[in-house]
């Protein structure tokens, strides 16, 4: 009973924390700076961007065509009409929007993350 109780305990006190407070103390090896002042990559989510947004081209270029088949397939699903390239949200919360020249923690906050601004925009 008491080992019950303490795991309740544990995983209470890490929901009240919630998701922001694993964002600043582990690092997201999905995310990656191929080419700082113009590119950012998610390896999970299967996709890259430059400043001006989410692009198949780069997409390819750093993770094959497989991943850039996958992401047009995707784009293909919600219609090309209704995907807007400029804003977009990567493994871990990361929020960029290219129209802002910003990326924040998460969508939600405006908590500016300066690493992935500066590689991405240059700022």
């Amino acid at each position: 009973m008491k080992s019950f109780n303490k795991t309740f305990l544990i995983g209470a006190a890490l929901l009240c924390m919630g998701p922001s407070a694993f964002a600043q103390s582990n690092p997201n090896s999905a995310i990656t700076y191929p080419n700082p002042g113009g590119v950012i990559c998610d390896q999970k989510s299967g996709f890259c961007a430059d400043e001006q947004g989410v692009s198949v081209a780069i997409t390819e270029m750093e993770l094959g065509k497989k991943a850039s088949k996958k992401l047009m397939d995707q784009i293909r699903t919600v219609g090309i009409e209704n995907f807007d390239a400029t804003s977009f949200t990567m493994t871990g919360g990361l929020h960029c929007e290219t129209k802002q020249k910003k990326c924040f923690t998460n969508k939600y906050d405006n908590v500016v993350d300066a690493k992935a601004s500066k590689a991405l925009f240059g700022k």
